[in-house]
């Protein structure tokens, strides 16, 4: 299968910077976390629009001329797959519903409309196709994933989480399907029963390196950093150069008052991409934190030179560079 985006714009999408505000700013720091690390290369993440794959036409039917309706319809269907894989979204959209024009009931063909119509940004149009696709063939876990994804994209949770319960009534033992669900539930609020979702898939996957991750950004979120540390840690274990989980572990360490820790983690994430803008803020806020003035002005003179109109950054360096003239 091929895997698209959930979003189709490479957004930057950051923290909120501490951990003691209101809980809606805590829901809304855990849900562009968990989105940020969406868009990560490195980051395994779940929330993809699932496309179809092409249909094998037995050999002895790849006539010149095919008389069979359903047998056309597999024709536009695959030549769609491939308009898709070479990223012409229009003339995929055009096979598709010629595909369903000559089979009404041909789920695959509406899964993939929708991920076209959503790769377009027409999302109206991509929700419609997905419910479709779940319609004709009830058993379609990739339309409710989708769908899901797409909810989640447009904010609507609720709907999100009804979507994921689809695939999970289908799917009962498909681990991801729980940490899309808990990704829902993170979202929307319930961080709590986010948490349980992310251990269901844990009880089905120990090894799942999107459920370790979730559950170490929700422990964050919830102040519980000992438990966000050893999920993060064990994601690490497997997934070294997932810079995502290093910046969260960082974070967990520093409000824990872990100052040492947090600065490994940090500069961690650094070595793995070094062009990273919010790894170098960081790590200058943290040597502030431990009065040690001038590493903190090189990192923020290093996060300038990534991000040279950051206020915030630039308001530190003065601070930074102040108080170490003062100690000289």
């Amino acid at each position: 299968m091929k895997w698209l985006s959930i979003t189709q714009k490479k957004v930057e999408l950051r923290y909120f910077k501490s951990r003691y505000a209101t809980e809606l700013l805590v829901v809304l720091s855990f849900l562009l976390t968990l989105l940020s690390a969406c868009i990560t290369d490195n980051e395994p993440a779940t929330n993809k629009a699932v496309q179809s794959k092409q249909v094998e036409i037995p050999s002895g039917k790849r006539k010149t001329q095919i008389p069979n309706t359903t047998e056309k319809a597999e024709v536009h269907y695959n030549q769609g797959v491939k308009y898709q894989e070479q990223g012409e979204q229009d003339q995929a959209i055009q096979e598709f519903q010629a595909a369903i024009g000559l089979r009404l009931d041909y789920a695959e063909a509406y899964n993939n409309l929708g991920t076209a119509y959503q790769s377009l940004g027409r999302y109206d149009q991509a929700i419609k196709a997905y419910q479709k696709s779940i319609e004709v063939k009830p058993g379609m876990i990739q339309g409710y994933h989708n769908l899901g994804n797409l909810y989640l994209l447009q904010g609507e949770f609720d709907q999100a989480i009804v979507a994921y319960q689809g695939v999970i009534h289908f799917k009962p033992k498909l681990a991801v399907a729980y940490v899309d669900l808990g990704r829902a539930y993170g979202m929307s609020g319930q961080l709590d029963q986010a948490i349980k979702e992310f251990k269901n898939a844990l009880n089905l996957d120990p090894n799942l390196v999107e459920a370790h991750y979730a559950l170490g950004v929700s422990f964050r979120h919830r102040g519980v950093f000992p438990l966000a540390i050893e999920s993060l840690q064990k994601v690490i274990g497997q997934r070294p150069n997932f810079i995502e989980a290093y910046i969260n572990l960082g974070h967990a360490y520093r409000d824990q008052g872990a100052l040492e820790e947090a600065t490994e983690a940090f500069q961690a994430a650094g070595q793995i991409e070094p062009n990273n803008y919010q790894v170098f803020h960081e790590l200058g806020i943290i040597y502030m934190k431990q009065h040690r003035y001038e590493k903190a002005t090189v990192s923020f003179q290093q996060a300038l030179e990534i991000r040279p109109e950051a206020v915030q950054t630039q308001n530190n360096l003065r601070v930074a560079q102040a108080r170490s003239a003062r100690n000289r």
